[in-house]
């Protein structure tokens, strides 16, 4: 029913089928679930109490109807609008992307990080990823096969340096910031 309700971000209020206007009074709720917490507004108006079709809309005996609105309400209507214009798109990118987090989050039951902190998080990602694919190559070429691999495997380090630069030029970082394990490998 809350999708019948129309959201106008100007005057942060939402206006029910009846064309009465809910508001809020700005103050921010919090609600905690299993492992997030987020905040979100309560929107209410007292035209509730005499609208004829109160039955059909509001949820509580006491009252009117009450929308909460999560601090991430304009992200995900602005993702579900990208969504919509773009399905071929998100369907090829279910296709591709979409198992792989699915394994690693239910069948390895790796649905969050132990450590804190951008660097440490994405050292941590950046080993399950390499676990994933490690047995991924296992299941295609078998296990004597893919360690003949890497046995007969010589990197370009010379591609890796460069493409080392180009992703420092992306995000713009320090040539001092270059990960001090390829600093080693370029200089052998």
């Amino acid at each position: 029913m809350v999708d019948k309700f129309t959201y106008n971000s100007e005057s942060d209020t939402y206006t029910c089928p009846q064309g009465d206007t809910l508001k809020t009074t700005g103050t921010r709720h919090k609600k905690t679930r299993e492992r997030d917490t987020y905040l979100f507004k309560k929107y209410r108006t007292p035209a509730c109490k005499n609208c004829p079709v109160k039955h059909l809309c509001a949820g509580r005996v006491q009252g009117g109807r009450e929308i909460d609105r999560s601090e991430y309400a304009q992200a995900v209507q602005e993702n579900n609008q990208r969504y919509k214009e773009n399905l071929q798109l998100y369907r090829q990118r279910h296709e591709i992307n979409e198992h792989i987090f699915g394994t690693i989050k239910r069948q390895w039951g790796y649905n969050h990080t132990n450590l804190k902190g951008l660097e440490k998080v994405n050292g941590e990602h950046s080993l399950i990823m390499t676990v994933y694919n490690l047995k991924r190559c296992m299941n295609i070429l078998g296990i004597p096969e893919m360690l003949e691999k890497i046995k007969n495997w010589k990197p370009n380090y010379k591609e890796i340096a460069w493409l080392v630069k180009k992703q420092q030029n992306r995000t713009h970082l320090k040539a001092a910031e270059t990960p001090k394990i390829l600093e080693i490998k370029m200089a052998a």
